[in-house]
């Protein structure tokens, strides 16, 4: 079924409609923001302190708007303007007063004559309680908006649920310190009719109140199958995709196992800044939405690095695991992470010959490698693992390396030598290969299964994960074949006994 099929069908089914609205009771819009063909209107009395934009990328540009609120607060707009034209919109409102503050937020559309809300919400089972993070309480945005005139295009959008939150941060005697969120709340904001859409921003004492919105000039999704598909996996998949999109990147759900502690925490988690599932929906169906989330990772991604001034990518909160078990306190490396990251930023960078993006795999293999030169391994007979974490404020026990990480790295560099020509990744590569080997059958557990992780001392520890070391074991074997490398009898054992143990 067409797209435009769809939307027609969803007047019936879902929702559509206009209401009239008493324009007289209207408060005159004191600040503007242009947003191209329409705009977003501020009703308070504002004081703009100053305006700054920025690109990392050739993906998107940023302008970020400061606003002063009667000593009351601050409120940040960033406009993303990606490469194809469409906008997103972050907005935050940052109370510091001991009264509630409301900003009324309008995008109007005085062309329309006619459109369409496809709502995103379903009904599901709650969520039950997941051992590590909790109750992820962030939900998918309120839905799409359609707007035409007489039949004619004008423009899509979809909007989030809005969040209120307290920052939280522990400061260690490094310097250094942990960073996260405290949710308190997420509700439903958005006001729609044929003349445009709403929302009203409420921060309540001490806190801050965020939303955001997509506007595009074209539409998101080619086929109607493939928008339900997207609603279905927001919800089926949940910890894989952002509901909450802010000035400074997306917020994510974390473990309870986090410095400063709350239940309801959340913070920039780079396991889910790539927007993975989005990205690979992009590459596979060509659709605009996931090209414009994919231009959100990239750009939050980008930003998030230089926020930090460093090459890589560090974890900006605190594990209270590795601070028990290591002195390892935020910021911190995760090679897990970091790797993700720079295989698909490499993807997206040689698709759209964008080298600055190409440029991370390089990046944090040499970087993986001067982590190796000064012992951040764990050594084995022949070869040696990488250690899953690197900080050089970590105490003095050494870390332990998980299968599925050392898999991951060596997996890695095989990607950075084909990408680059240079042997200095594959000789890597081979001593971590090395290193898996020489351990032998000992990766195996007596019931069968694989053992997580080896200690520095050379005992294993650990519960495996059920696929993911499969999946890490079966994808380095195959491309150490393609190198004309052959088939290991050590990886092959650890194959079968994993599969025999999931079964």
């Amino acid at each position: 079924m067409k797209y435009w099929m769809f939307m027609m069908l969803a007047a019936v089914f879902l929702l559509a409609g206009c209401t009239e609205e008493d324009n007289g009771s209207k408060t005159a819009a004191r600040e503007t923001v242009s947003l191209g063909k329409t705009a977003l209107h501020l009703e308070q009395d504002l004081r703009l302190l100053k305006k700054k934009e920025s690109s990392l990328s050739s993906f998107y540009k940023d302008v970020l708007y400061t606003y002063e609120w009667k000593n009351q607060g601050q409120l940040k707009i960033k406009v993303r303007t990606i490469n194809n034209g469409d906008r997103f919109v972050m907005m935050q409102l940052k109370n510091i007063s001991t009264e509630p503050l409301t900003l009324k937020a309008d995008v109007p559309q005085p062309e329309a004559t006619d459109y369409y809300f496809i709502d995103w919400h379903k009904e599901t089972e709650p969520r039950e309680h997941d051992p590590v993070i909790g109750i992820d309480a962030t939900t998918p945005p309120s839905g799409l908006l359609r707007y035409s005139a007489d039949g004619r295009f004008l423009y899509e959008a979809v909007v989030s649920k809005q969040y209120h939150s307290k920052r939280l941060t522990k400061l260690y005697d490094n310097g250094q310190q942990s960073t996260i969120r405290d949710l308190t709340t997420e509700m439903e904001a958005l006001k729609h009719d044929e003349s445009g859409f709403s929302f009203t921003l409420e921060a309540p004492p001490k806190q801050i109140a965020e939303q955001w919105f997509l506007l595009a000039g074209e539409p998101l999704f080619k086929h109607a199958d493939h928008l339900s598909n997207w609603i279905d996996f927001q919800h089926n998949h949940f910890k894989e995709v952002n509901n909450w999109f802010t000035v400074s990147g997306a917020l994510k759900k974390l473990p309870w196992s986090t410095e400063p502690f709350t239940k309801n925490g959340y913070g920039r988690h780079l396991g889910t800044l790539v927007e993975k599932e989005a990205i690979d929906r992009y590459f596979k169906l060509k659709d605009r939405y996931f090209y414009n989330l994919m231009a959100q990772s990239v750009a939050n991604l980008m930003e998030y690095r230089h926020q930090k001034n460093h090459p890589i990518w560090k974890t900006e909160y605190t594990s209270t695991w590795l601070k028990q078990k290591y002195e390892i306190t935020s910021p911190y490396l995760d090679t897990r992470h970091n790797e993700l990251i720079a295989l698909y930023l490499y993807r997206i960078g040689k698709e759209f010959d964008e080298k600055e993006l190409m440029n991370a795999l390089p990046t944090y293999s040499d970087y993986l490698l001067n982590l190796i030169a000064i012992d951040n391994i764990v050594p084995t007979e022949k070869g040696f693992l990488p250690a899953d974490y690197y900080s050089p404020h970590q105490g003095k026990q050494f870390i332990h390396t998980s299968l599925n990480h050392a898999l991951g790295e060596a997996n890695l560099l095989i990607d950075a030598y084909e990408a680059t020509g240079q042997k200095k990744y594959l000789l890597a590569a081979r001593e971590i290969r090395l290193g898996i080997e020489s351990l032998g059958t000992k990766w195996i557990r007596p019931n069968g299964d694989l053992w997580y992780q080896v200690n520095r001392d050379l005992t294993f520890d650990g519960n495996d994960y059920e696929q993911l070391t499969l999946d890490d074991l079966e994808r380095h074997e195959k491309k150490w074949q393609a190198l004309g490398g052959n088939k290991s009898p050590v990886l092959q054992k650890l194959i079968e006994s994993k599969k025999k143990a999931i079964r």
